[in-house]
């Protein structure tokens, strides 16, 4: 397929669905199909497919996302978007003509579903904007939100324009971690991935994932960036590391797309300086984003708390739901929106003392 066309789809928020996210995905783990809506100026939109992970019992369990709610969750689905992603997008062309290739994309997936012998089709961690507008494309899928998108707005001055805006308890904090790290002998050196030693990091983002109890060891890390090294996706990727004593004991890799750079893997040996994630993963960040004209930093969907408490704001994310027949209901409206404002609502007393710190489209959803 055409990455040009496919790239006319995206906007800043679809890295992870982008033709090379996705290639990479598949020269890693393996094919899967992706579902293609043409017309004859081309490919008017795209949807990428997997099977999901019938033994996970969190971020992609059907019966975890949906919290409660009644429906045939113990049966396969046919998953959309990029595989394990976390913030997914509905890469599709814009104005006239939009809706008609949603609901083609829809079917098409509900078809495929069928074939499979799957209950549905669940298109997962869409931005709010995103999940309502496809649910509302096909007759009987639902948008139910899911959890939050943490995301860093960046200032043209980087930490200095984002402290002005914070906190004094915030601003306080910042300071004391950026001083504790560089007391401690810590040194942050910025490099492309090419220009980096992939072992290194392979051998750093593996043994956190491994502590954090993650699957997949140094080698299944290595094959992910050699992908990424194919499918070309490498080519947009720096690493932020810290150095001690000059060796390089964190990592942490960022891909840049548009004017949004994307945060996604982090290693670090347990002897590294005190708040090295924070360091490389915030506020270097920000400043190096600043300097290279990044308007956001994506953190995904994990440590709300911490990253609210370092100058993120959330956002809301979303699945949709439909049936494999096309037709049918799985989860009624009533339903849908009683989940909806109960899930929107949590959210909202999670952080009644920063308020500030979720972003206005949360109200959609009450």
């Amino acid at each position: 397929m055409s990455a040009d066309e496919w790239h006319t789809l995206l906007g800043s928020d679809g890295f992870y669905s982008s033709h090379e996210w996705i290639r990479s995905l598949e020269l890693a783990h393996g094919p899967d199909p992706v579902i293609v809506a043409r017309t004859g100026d081309g490919i008017a939109g795209v949807a990428p497919t997997w099977g999901g992970d019938p033994a996970d019992r969190g971020l992609f369990s059907l019966g975890a996302l949906t919290d409660g709610l009644a429906g045939p969750w113990d049966r396969p689905f046919l998953w959309i978007g990029g595989r394990r992603a976390t913030a997914n997008a509905v890469p599709c062309v814009p104005g006239t003509g939009r809706v008609a290739v949603l609901q083609a994309l829809v079917a098409e997936a509900c078809a495929e579903a069928r074939g499979r012998g799957a209950a549905g089709v669940v298109w997962p961690y869409l931005p709010g904007p995103a999940a309502r507008e496809l649910a509302g494309s096909a007759p009987g899928a639902r948008a139910l939100l899911q959890t939050a998108d943490a995301m860093l707005h960046v200032p043209p001055d980087g930490m200095e324009g984002l402290a002005d805006t914070a906190r004094r308890e915030d601003r306080t904090k910042w300071r004391r971690e950026s001083r504790a790290f560089e007391a401690h002998g810590g040194v942050v050196e910025w490099r492309s991935l090419a220009d980096t030693d992939t072992d290194r990091v392979a051998e750093l983002v593996a043994g956190t994932r491994a502590r954090y109890g993650a699957a997949g060891g140094v080698e299944w890390m290595r094959r992910v960036l050699a992908a990424q090294q194919a499918a070309g996706v490498a080519r947009t990727a720096v690493v932020c590391l810290a150095r001690y004593g000059g060796r390089v004991v964190a990592a942490a890799v960022f891909y840049q797309h548009r004017d949004w750079l994307y945060g996604r893997y982090w290693g670090a040996e347990e002897n590294a300086p005190p708040f090295t994630y924070y360091v490389l993963t915030h506020y270097a960040a920000v400043d190096w984003a600043a300097a290279h004209g990044f308007r956001r930093i994506h953190l995904s969907v994990s440590a709300w708390e911490a990253k609210v408490r370092r100058g993120a704001r959330l956002y809301p994310l979303a699945m949709v739901l439909a049936s494999a027949d096309g037709g049918s209901v799985l989860v009624p409206n009533s339903d849908a929106a009683a989940h909806n404002a109960r899930v929107a609502g949590s959210w909202r007393e999670r952080f009644r003392s920063r308020p500030d710190a979720l972003d206005a489209s949360w109200e959609q959803w009450f």
